[in-house]
């Protein structure tokens, strides 16, 4: 008997009530082919599951998203230049299935914005002749007791844990992806996940092209596959929330030429070994925890880093807004002697952009310590908002601040660790499983680092004003 498999979430009904971030997980499998028009919402569900041949044994779903934002700064970096520009994003996608075990799954991708700031490839560029996001054949069989293998090469979006250290990086104008290849095994409550890629460079007014001066592989087990939803917001909601324990340790090895340090510059070759543990405590309270140490070699210096995350919530099911409250501390390692022969600033690897300490999307977790409040609450059950307060400190007084985009966000001589305080709002408008609207405003008040580093030219340190709406159109 050869099995019918689900690619991603499973198919219990039809249709899916939700999309997926990445929209290659989506299973739209009929077995009763009458299903599609009998029971399709709209135009969206009858672009599912099409037959291409007679006998329905090859078979495709199309799909894709539009989304507009519009981000205006105020004292950028606690400068008194203010900045503000649009982004345009769109997609669309073909999941092409041969029968029951093989598919193709293509997606290409358009951006632009007003803004292009070459310098922070795969941040601020866009690919305005557009690009494949996602080109790759995979595999999948079955092996014994709904235990399945799958493999799969070509261009894909990967995407781990809490997004931590691997993910598409849905706040990106241009979402990150890889050249590769990779294999998993197991069924949907255990599996063990491999892969090795290389990074794809959005290229400014042109394609995309293959970083051939990076090589990252890693391997994990997975206790369950997790629903990533398309939120165009604060993105996927807080471990704590989740009904059922997570556990997910994983090994990670990456080799960048030329990366950028306080410390200099050289050749990278850095290993991630870690682990991330989430759940509930008697429905009520939830927790989460993830640890992660790196070694390796920076030069000829030795790395020597790690970065730990906790988080410890509480939800009130019966209150009205259903708020859930939880607290955070992050702690991620710096360079503490920059003569010494030894690296002890963390690298992130591929996180995402904005999730963790502001949609600004300035800091990167590398030298940095953050305590952190948060409150979810739910109005007119459309409206999903989310309150956030940081505290940010530089964990060693001899290492820089760091960007998002494996650069330097701010260095220079100074005896404080003090970065600021910073309070964040979102709020996501779902008007419909296809239209949402995403609001943010996010203020940042500088700490004493700031004040003893700001350039010369500048009089006054200011507090930075964020603000970010965006109009999201998924089908």
């Amino acid at each position: 008997m050869i099995p019918v498999f689900s690619w991603g979430q499973d198919s219990l009904s039809w249709p899916l009530d939700s999309y997926q971030d990445r929209r290659y997980k989506e299973n739209w499998k009929l077995e009763d082919w009458s299903i599609r028009d009998t029971q399709s919402r709209d135009w969206s569900d009858k672009i599912k599951a099409v037959p291409l041949s007679k006998n329905k044994k090859i078979w495709a779903s199309f799909g894709g998203q539009a989304r507009v934002r519009y981000m205006p700064t105020v004292n950028e970096e606690f400068q008194s230049p203010n900045s503000g520009l649009f982004t345009l994003r769109l997609r669309t996608h073909a999941d092409i299935h041969f029968g029951k075990n093989f598919r193709v799954f293509a997606e290409g991708i358009y951006s632009n914005t007003t803004k292009d700031n070459s310098d922070r490839l795969g941040a601020g560029t866009p690919v305005t002749n557009g690009a494949f996001l996602n080109l790759f054949g995979e595999y999948k069989f079955d092996l014994y007791n709904n235990t399945y293998m799958g493999i799969w090469a070509g261009r894909r979006e990967l995407q781990a844990g809490h997004e931590r250290l691997l993910s598409p990086g849905n706040w990106l104008i241009t979402r990150r992806s890889f050249d590769g290849a990779g294999f998993y095994v197991g069924n949907d409550n255990n599996k063990l996940v491999a892969f090795v890629s290389k990074p794809v460079i959005p290229v400014p007014d042109g394609y995309t092209t293959r970083d051939e001066n990076t090589t990252f592989w890693g391997v994990r087990y997975e206790s369950f596959d997790v629903a990533y939803n398309t939120t165009a917001g604060f993105g996927v909601p807080s471990w704590s929330s989740f009904n059922k324990t997570y556990f997910e340790p994983y090994f990670y090895g990456l080799h960048r030429e030329n990366a950028v340090y306080e410390d200099g510059v050289a050749n990278e070759q850095r290993y991630t070994a870690g682990f991330l543990l989430a759940g509930p405590i008697k429905r009520i309270f939830n927790y989460e925890v993830e640890a992660m140490y790196q070694f390796g070699k920076f030069g000829d210096k030795d790395i020597r880093a790690y970065s730990i995350t906790t988080e410890f919530g509480v939800s009130f099911p019966e209150v009205p807004t259903q708020p859930h409250v939880w607290l955070g501390f992050d702690y991620s390692s710096g360079d503490q002697n920059k003569g010494d022969g030894t690296l002890g600033t963390f690298n992130p690897l591929f996180p995402q952009v904005a999730q963790f300490f502001g949609e600004h999307g300035a800091m990167d977790r590398k030298n940095l310590t953050s305590l952190s409040a948060n409150v979810d609450f739910t109005i007119f059950k459309v409206v999903k908002s989310r309150l956030t307060y940081w505290n940010f400190q530089r964990s060693s007084i001899h290492d820089a601040v760091y960007n998002t985009s494996n650069g330097i966000l701010r260095a220079g001589e100074s005896n404080s660790r003090d970065l600021g305080d910073s309070m964040q709002l979102s709020s996501v408008i779902t008007l419909n499983r296809h239209w949402e609207i995403c609001a943010t405003y996010n203020f940042w008040v500088p700490g004493q680092y700031f004040w003893d580093t700001q350039p010369s030219s500048q009089t006054s340190t200011h507090t930075q004003h964020f603000f970010m709406i965006t109009t999201q159109f998924t089908f």
